[in-house]
């Protein structure tokens, strides 16, 4: 009796193993999938015609997933480079970085982005890496790229917003926005135009 129960426990333990290999294996290969969607809408990106005499090719919009691209970020540190998409939503951020407050990438103000804080480092998932000093690259689609600085790191809770609002009138600001602590909390990383 003792042997089948053993027995019973085995096979129950073999069967969700399987399973939750299954799961772990689908999941990778559909952030695998994302990634390389991910680099080709960089590439589409980084390869637009901006001469203004060449209506023919010059692209209004681009989309990802039905999503407005509106440019690219690229932290050199934690190697990342992702398009950043119009909207911020639980489906968008399966997606992509999301624009969550701000006008347009590179304008006067503060833009912020949320992005997902996945333990495989995708996404926002290698942020905790940054260091007050660290370098992040912002390309809008008319291929301007400025570069900003970090200079705050921290965490607030999720319902506080304040995280938002210019640190500095009259500046270029960018604020990355991911989960820590199970999502329990937001780590904030705020940067600022590099004048050059």
């Amino acid at each position: 009796m003792m042997k089948r129960i053993c027995d019973i426990i085995l096979i129950l333990l073999v069967i969700t193993a399987i399973i939750v290999g299954g799961i772990i294996g689908t999941e990778y290969i559909r952030r695998e999938k994302n990634e390389d969607k991910l680099s080709a809408v960089v590439a589409q990106i980084e390869n637009i015609n901006t001469d203004i005499n060449d209506k023919e090719n010059k692209q209004e919009t681009i989309k990802l997933d039905g999503y407005d691209v509106e440019g690219i970020i690229e932290i050199p540190k934690i190697d990342i480079k992702y398009p950043i998409v119009s909207t911020t939503s639980d489906e968008a951020m399966k997606v992509a970085i999301t624009k969550f407050w701000g006008a347009n990438i590179n304008d006067i103000g503060n833009f912020c982005m949320a992005g997902h804080n996945y333990k495989n480092g995708t996404m926002f998932g290698k942020t905790k890496y940054l260091k007050v000093g660290d370098k992040i690259k912002m390309t809008d689609l008319n291929l301007n790229t400025i570069e900003y600085e970090i200079f705050k790191i921290y965490t607030i809770d999720p319902n506080d917003i304040t995280c938002i609002e210019s640190v500095e009138p009259n500046t270029r600001e960018i604020t990355l926005i991911t989960c820590t602590n199970g999502h329990k909390n937001r780590l904030i990383t705020k940067a600022r135009e590099v004048i050059k």
